[in-house]
């Protein structure tokens, strides 16, 4: 079987002395693992659409239950990452996010895939703060992987709006701090309500600031997504440090290009 498709190089591995396994995140195929024979001789004629990161178009031959590349062609190389290791860093953690939230045959994998090279694109532009586009990724993918939170109100009174709230990851729900005191002070009269609220969860502190944040990228539109700044440099952070507790502690793993990015940080 043969067919050509769109993709994004999430991921490379070589294999033996002289191939390589390509991890490709196409729109309707989802997550391919596709051969590239010879792919790490500098003069295989795929050596060009065979790089991390690069989005191309992709000819694929299928034989068993193995995908082999044909030919290739790029449609864009993102060559402004590499210029800076942070953003090596960030976009290598994004593609491996990714990769996790996708599968093989996957046929909704093309929002995810236009997520990250939304992402992509402004890593190498350089003209947004890296912090908030990790943000951003790691709510809106998220969202479309199904863990989306209820942030529009506190999840036991009903509360919009408040100094500051809880966001109970697992539960995927706010709290606001009357609740939470009422909850931490066992108060009979309402403890039933907190009985799905497990002792041990995981509680992010949000102030208004970044549950505004929170709020935006889960629903606005996918191209809005990142039309906003936090210039607070505290605030940005505890964004950033919320989206990741949510998507990690929701896939119970973490990722060794995280690590490395946060050693860079």
């Amino acid at each position: 079987m043969a067919f050509a498709t769109d993709g994004v190089v999430t991921r490379i591995i070589d294999v033996g002395v002289s191939d390589k396994l390509l991890y490709i995140i196409t729109p309707d195929r989802g997550r391919l693992a596709v051969m590239v024979k010879g792919g790490r001789s500098p003069n295989n004629k795929n050596t060009a659409v065979s790089q991390l990161f690069i989005y191309g178009n992709f000819e694929i031959n299928k034989s068993s239950s193995i995908y082999w590349l044909k030919s290739g062609s790029v449609l864009e190389h993102f060559y402004d990452i590499s210029k800076d290791i942070e953003r090596v860093a960030l976009a290598s953690y994004l593609c491996d996010l990714s990769n996790e939230l996708t599968d093989e045959e996957d046929e909704d994998s093309g929002e995810i895939m236009r997520l990250l090279l939304n992402s992509l694109y402004l890593i190498g532009k350089g003209e947004k703060n890296i912090e908030l586009i990790k943000a951003v990724f790691e709510m809106r993918a998220a969202v479309m992987s199904g863990y989306a939170p209820e942030l529009s109100y506190c999840a036991y009174c009903k509360e919009r709006y408040s100094d500051f709230m809880y966001l109970d990851i697992m539960g995927g729900k706010l709290i606001c701090t009357d609740c939470m005191a009422r909850r931490a002070s066992h108060v009979p009269k309402i403890s039933k309500e907190f009985e799905d609220v497990p002792q041990a969860n995981v509680l992010c502190g949000v102030s208004p600031t970044v549950l505004a944040a929170l709020r935006f990228v889960a629903g606005a539109p996918q191209n809005k997504i990142f039309s906003f700044e936090i210039s607070d440099a505290g605030e940005l952070a505890d964004l950033s440090r919320t989206t990741e507790n949510y998507i990690l502690n929701h896939l119970g793993r973490s990722f060794g290009s995280l690590d490395f990015y946060k050693t860079l940080k």
